[in-house]
Parts: C-alpha cells; sequence; structure tokens
C-alpha cells in the first residue's frame, strides 16, 4: 500500500479474514476495518475531493451564460444564488477545511451540488416547457454524474441522492410552482438516472474496498515476514545457552563499527581484542557432568557481562568454553585493566558442584592491541589474540597476554603476563 496504514492488531486482521472470506461489502464492515479504510484514503481524498469542488465550480460559472440566455428576467438571482452559496462553500472546502477534515468536505460538496440542482430547478419553473426540460434533465444528469464521480461510500451516496432530490423538488414547487406534468418527468427520469448510477457506484466501491482488502492483507503478511525474518536473525545471532551475542553477530557488529569508525577520531585510538578461555573446562565437565558444565558456562557469562563495558564495546560467546570481547579504548591501558578485571571475577567465581559452591574455575585471556586506523581487519585481530592466548595457556594458565601491533600504545599496561609485539 502506497500509504501507511492504521495500527495493525491481530483483531483487526481477524475482521479482515473474515472480511475477503465472506466477500462481505463495506456495509458489513467492523468499525475498525472502516477506520482503516478511511486512513488509507484520507490523503487522497482530499485532493479529489477539492478538485471536484473546483471542477463544481467552473460548471456553475459556466451554466450562468446559459441561465442569461434561457431565463434572461432572472439573471440577479442566478448570479446572488450563486454568490451567496456556491462560491462561499467552494471557499471554505478549499481553504478553510483541512486534508484531516474529509466529511466537511464532503458535506460542503453536497451543499454545493444540492444549492446547484435547487437554482435550476426554480429558474426552470419560470421558463418554457422546453426551458423546464432541458433544465430538469440537467439537474438529473448532476445527480448521476455525483453518485459516479464523489469519492462517498455507498451509504453517503444515498444519503446524499435523498436530499438532493427532495430539494431539488421542493425548490421547483416554491416560491413558484412548476406544473405537475414536467415535474413527474423531472422525478421519474431523474430515478431512471440515479439509481442505476447509486447501484454502479456501490458497486466500483466495494471492487475497491475488496483490493483495499487484499492490500491491507499483502501488509500483514509483508509486516509479519519482516517479525519473523528479524526474529530468525536474532535467533541466529545469539547463544541460545547464555543469551550472549553469538560469533555471528560478534563479527558483524565489529565490522561495522570498525568501518565507521570516522578517521580523525581511529588515528587516535587502539582496537583490542580479547580471546577469553576457561582453562580446563574440558576436564571440568567430564567429572561434574554437562548440567554442571553449562551452570558454569552461564555462570561465566554473566560475570564477564557484569564487568564488560557494552556502550562501547562487544562481548560475545564464541564457541564451547571461549569467548570473545572487543572494544576501542577510550584510554591507553584501558583493555588491559578490563581484561585483567574479568580474568580476577572468573577465578573468584562460586560455581555449585554437589551441593557445594566454590571457585573452580579460571580463565586465560589473549589480547590483541592495534591502531584503529591500521590495515588489519577483524580477522588480523582475532588471530593475534589467539596467538596470545595460547601463549597465556603454555605460561600456566590463569593469566593475561597481550600481543601489541605496531603503532599502538603501550602505557598502562596490566602487570599480569608477558607482552609480545607482532
Amino acid at each position: 500500500m502506497s500509504r501507511e496504514p492504521a495500527s495493525h492488531s491481530f483483531a483487526l486482521r481477524e475482521e479482515l479474514d473474515a472480511a475477503l472470506a465472506r466477500r462481505i461489502g463495506y456495509h458489513a464492515w467492523s468499525a475498525d476495518l472502516k477506520q482503516a479504510l478511511a486512513h488509507h484514503q484520507r490523503r487522497d481524498e482530499a485532493v479529489l475531493l477539492r478538485f471536484q469542488l473546483l471542477i463544481g465550480l467552473g460548471i456553475s460559472a459556466m451554466s450562468l451564460f446559459w441561465d442569461i440566455v434561457a431565463v434572461p428576467q432572472k439573471v440577479d438571482l442566478a448570479v446572488g444564488w450563486r454568490l451567496l452559496t456556491i462560491v462561499p462553500l467552494t471557499l471554505i472546502g478549499l481553504f478553510v477545511l483541512r486534508a484531516q477534515d474529509a466529511a466537511k468536505i464532503k458535506l460542503v460538496i453536497s451543499l454545493s451540488l444540492i444549492s446547484m440542482g435547487m437554482l435550476a430547478m426554480h429558474l426552470a419553473s419560470f421558463g418554457s416547457t422546453e426551458i423546464m426540460a432541458r433544465y430538469s434533465m440537467a439537474t438529473s444528469f448532476i445527480l448521476a454524474l455525483a453518485c459516479l464521480a464523489l469519492p462517498f461510500t455507498p451509504q453517503e451516496l444515498a444519503r446524499f441522492a435523498l436530499w438532493y432530490g427532495l430539494a431539488t423538488v421542493f425548490a421547483a414547487l416554491w416560491p413558484h410552482a412548476m406544473p405537475a406534468s414536467e415535474l413527474s418527468l423531472y422525478v421519474v427520469f431523474t430515478a431512471l438516472l440515479g439509481v442505476p448510477a447509486w447501484a454502479i457506484a456501490r458497486r466500483h466501491w466495494n471492487l475497491r474496498a475488496r483490493a483495499f482488502l487484499l492490500d491491507l492483507r499483502d501488509d500483514f503478511n509483508r509486516e509479519e515476514l519482516e517479525k519473523n525474518n528479524e526474529l530468525l536473525r536474532q535467533l541466529s545471532e545469539q547463544d541460545p545457552l547464555t543469551g550472549m551475542p553469538n560469533r555471528r553477530q560478534f563479527e558483524r557488529v565489529v565490522t561495522e563499527r570498525m568501518e565507521a569508525l570516522p578517521a580523525k577520531r581511529a588515528a587516535s585510538h587502539n582496537i583490542a581484542v580479547m580471546m577469553i578461555d576457561l582453562d580446563h573446562f574440558k576436564a571440568f565437565n567430564d567429572r561434574h557432568g554437562h548440567q554442571a558444565g553449562d551452570r558454569c558456562l552461564m555462570l561465566a557469562a554473566a560475570q564477564l557481562q557484569a564487568v564488560f563495558p557494552h556502550d562501547y564495546g562487544v562481548l560475545a560467546r564464541y564457541g564451547g568454553e571461549e569467548f570473545i570481547a572487543a572494544m576501542r579504548e577510550r584510554r591507553p591501558g584501558q583493555a588491559a585493566a578490563l581484561a585483567e578485571e574479568m580474568r580476577k571475577a572468573i577465578a573468584e567465581m562460586l560455581v555449585p558442584v554437589r551441593d557445594e559452591a566454590q571457585p573452580l574455575i579460571t580463565t586465560s585471556i589473549g589480547l590483541a592491541l592495534a591502531p584503529a586506523d591500521s590495515n588489519l581487519d577483524l580477522e588480523d585481530l582475532i588471530e593475534m589474540a589467539d596467538v596470545a592466548l595460547y601463549s597465556a595457556k603454555r605460561a600456566g594458565r590463569n593469566r593475561l597476554e597481550i600481543v601489541i601491533a605496531d603503532g599502538a600504545s603501550e602505557q598502562g599496561r596490566a602487570r599480569t603476563g608477558e607482552r609480545r609485539r607482532a
């Protein structure tokens, strides 16, 4: 749909499906469906109504020349009637009412057309039989064309046609009565034109309304598909055990942030990538069971998340007992200090095993530092952090090792672990 539809709800979707399944007409729609259609049509409807006001004003102005020829004795009435009714109503509809006031613009158009019809029938009563017939036919054609052209609902058209017919008959009877034979012909001719025109307009309206329902159903289906796709994307990028981002999300987010980092800011900051591995986790898992291993992983994830700054970094489960983190250093040595804090948090973590809770797990961390404006990509940084991690494993575990790329700041290093330059 070209315009934003009304807010979609489950109840509205049920009503939509029911309306399509039973092929019910607009008159049987629920209030919510009618409101959704009105919202959908509002902008274009107001533009069309104002255009029709201009067309009506133009027709009224041109018909004045016919009035001058047909009933010259009533020229002052023809001019005054237009100036007092049709022109003010048109100006109100064009310049006073807003696009949101579609119902009021419809009322203005209806009054303008009724006024035009009343004037025609009143002037007809002063003319010859031929003049009366021409005015009567023109008045009937105005009603038929209005039914076919106006963007009214069938109920609105029916009310308009009823008031139009009553008002024009009244104008033909008072204050100067038209002969009964001519008035009867007018009533019959108006019915012969108006009823079929209304039926055709009703049919077209229901077809447009059904097309709207189909468009609205497409909107529902598209929104549902987008939500499902987003849910699938989130599930595909989330670790089911810990609820943390997984490797896929980590790589996507970090790559996007590295590419979006302005060159001026990148030149003064380091990018840090940490590989975090729980020491001897396989042995822990074999000894205490997989359920204890899962609890341990969830506790470790919670400890790491409590320490890691999510506002300017990304922490994820990399796979198995490995976690990975990336951040942009705001000050020299920040990443190393943070990694050491994370190591301590894991070392002090109490793991519940067989009704006991004791610190049974430690972690080794490999940290890679590189200037944010370097040519190294994320894969290179992960490889550097992996090298540092294996150095920490070989050096006795439960420690931090750092690999620093050329150009990275070395101020404020943590006190533990070896430093190697890549």
